[in-house]
């Protein structure tokens, strides 16, 4: 017999998906078998060195289950100083002393961290306090580690430390004052500047971060003592270091745009390097650079006659590559190679020279002088009489005549649809990687001018930066820079800097078409061409001058001869329309008269 339930509020339970456990979950072992498994698992993976995992295990066994394990806690204490996170592996070792605040490993596991944390005062005095609480092999490691800090204390503030006052005594007035500053109120802002300094803005925006510019010698004091820095406390370690630093940032490694990975390993790179960084911070607390450089010390006289004669030998070779230097610039100049002339002068001038300080070349405004004048004397082996003959009836021969391509309006590209050869990427191709060349040079060379103090080497880069903006077809910016490195050249009272960078003037005011201030220009030009005393110079800017005059009067002629073809159409529209003026006329007076 069948029965039937109806009841309409018993119903069947609704299906649901069983959860997914794993084998030890279904079994049902207690949670003191699953912290002892995951305990170990975090173990296997610290061994490992797989951080990430093992800080995941050591958290699911303290955290989801028993807050006061006491093994757990001392164990990712040691982990977390073995990642040199030592914040927190003191914080576990004080939640640890919570529970057991007589154990001698819990108290000397403090002590380890507040010493990783270079706070050696309160770790001393961890260590006075934990000692008087033991007795026998107890307290034994304590009285180590005191005198491990007793020791430090002595390379910190001992005997190595009145040298280092004595030979950084007119800096420390500075930076004791720097110390003392009072902190400035801060000003009453706004609600959206409040917001925008504390990253809350409510517009989607990228925030501005301010670029500090740092010179090029001071760039390599810098990078010369981080590797004096790494090779004094890792040893010949150091490389593999430097190595590391430069990997963080290295797109072959990264990747980025190819695989969704490259943000974690940017996060491991920049990890390691961070650990690595904080472990020698810690051994710069304790033994600090100046206790090191005394400890090697043993006779001062025959250190400062190393340094002398260190000093000598850098002296010598500076002036031998000077002089190989000069030479290469010679066979240059007559191989008549301007690309790599021009190359060369830059790489020289912006790697080698500008690291020198006047001590060790002390020839260096002469030096530069030298070079710079040869570069501009290649410059100007340009502008020749041509071996061709130059019409005034074609538009492009005074650009061709001064070496510059005319501007020409871009041809429309078709597109067909399923060509890809056929499509324009605006983030690929020749013309995207020329652009992005010039725009790397003209970056390097705008940060030179913001460092170069002397007037040729100023004038020389706005040149330089106003050739650039000129290959990329700027004008009005390459006239604006062309200016400014006339006024530099004047400022350096350098003839043939000024004549060069008039000559960008003309070059622009040709591709322009601009030939009433292209008369002013290669007139200026030619004055100081007069002044170099070069003839062929003269006749160069004399040629261009008559040109520049053929196409004035071509100009002239061909608005007389339009305003004159203008004048004949409307006297013949006039004229026409004269004899059925008069026809009209006298209709209106036969009409009058009936």
């Amino acid at each position: 017999m069948n029965t039937t339930i109806s009841d309409p509020s018993v119903m069947a339970p609704a299906a649901a998906l069983v959860p997914r456990l794993q084998p030890w979950e279904v079994m049902g072992w207690p949670a003191q078998l699953h912290r002892s498994i995951w305990r170990s698992w975090a173990l296997t993976y610290a061994r490992n060195r797989n951080n990430m995992a093992a800080i995941h295990y050591f958290n699911k066994c303290i955290d989801e289950h028993d807050d006061n394990h006491f093994l757990t806690l001392c164990l990712r204490s040691n982990f977390n100083r073995r990642i040199a996170q030592a914040e927190e592996a003191l914080d576990d070792s004080r939640k640890a002393a919570k529970i057991a605040p007589w154990s001698a490993i819990v108290n000397l596991q403090i002590a380890d961290a507040l010493y990783d944390l270079n706070k050696f005062e309160e770790n001393k005095m961890s260590l006075h306090n934990d000692a008087r609480l033991y007795s026998g092999t107890k307290k034994l490691p304590f009285n180590y580690r005191l005198l491990v800090v007793n020791s430090n204390f002595e390379d910190n503030l001992g005997d190595s430390l009145r040298p280092f006052f004595l030979k950084n005594l007119a800096n420390m007035r500075n930076i004791y004052e720097e110390l003392l500053k009072p902190e400035k109120p801060a000003k009453a802002s706004t609600r959206w500047k409040t917001l925008k300094d504390l990253n809350e803005c409510d517009v989607h925006s990228l925030v501005e971060k301010k670029k500090v510019r740092i010179s090029p010698l001071e760039a390599a004091r810098r990078k010369r003592k981080t590797k004096i820095y790494y090779q004094n406390y890792l040893n010949d370690s150091w490389i593999d270091i430097a190595f590391l630093k430069t990997l963080r940032h290295n797109p072959i490694v990264l990747l980025d745009k190819y695989y969704n990975s490259a943000h974690e390993r940017e996060q491991y790179l920049n990890s390691s390097y961070e650990c690595v960084k904080k472990f020698t911070k810690m051994l710069h607390a304790r033994s600090p650079m100046y206790n090191e450089t005394y400890q090697r010390i043993t006779n001062p006289e025959i250190l400062e006659q190393m340094h002398q004669e260190n000093r000598y030998r850098i002296q010598y070779q500076t002036r031998r590559n000077m002089l190989s230097i000069l030479r290469t610039i010679r066979v240059l100049r007559e191989q008549k190679d301007i690309p790599r002339l021009r190359k060369f002068v830059s790489k020289v001038m912006g790697e080698f020279v500008v690291l020198k300080t006047r001590r060790i070349m002390p020839w260096k405004i002469e030096f530069m002088n030298e070079v710079y004048n040869h570069l501009a004397l290649s410059l100007c082996e340009i502008y020749s009489i041509p071996d061709y003959k130059v019409s005034p009836y074609d538009n492009d021969s005074m650009c061709r005549l001064l070496g510059v391509s005319p501007l020409k309006p871009t041809e429309p590209q078709g597109v067909v649809f399923g060509d890809r050869s056929t499509y324009a990427y605006e983030d690929s191709g020749a013309a995207f990687e020329q652009a992005q060349k010039y725009k790397r040079a003209k970056a390097a060379l705008d940060e030179r001018l913001h460092f170069a103090k002397l007037p040729i080497e100023r004038s020389y880069l706005l040149y330089e930066i106003a050739d650039c903006l000129l290959s990329q077809n700027h004008l009005v910016h390459c006239l604006l820079f062309a200016k400014r490195s006339i006024d530099e050249a004047v400022r350096a009272n350098s003839k043939i800097w000024q004549f060069l960078a008039t000559m960008l003037q003309a070059k622009a005011h040709a591709i322009l078409c601009k030939y009433e201030r292209q008369a002013e220009v290669l007139n200026n030009a030619y004055k100081l061409a007069k002044d170099l005393k070069s003839p062929s110079l003269c006749t160069f800017i004399e040629l261009c001058r008559m040109l520049n005059r053929d196409y004035m009067t071509l100009r002239k002629m061909s608005i007389l001869v339009a305003t004159k073809r203008l004048r004949c159409r409307i006297s013949n529209r006039s004229s026409s329309l004269l004899p059925n003026q008069t026809s009209r006329e006298a209709d209106s007076d036969k009409m009058s008269a009936l």
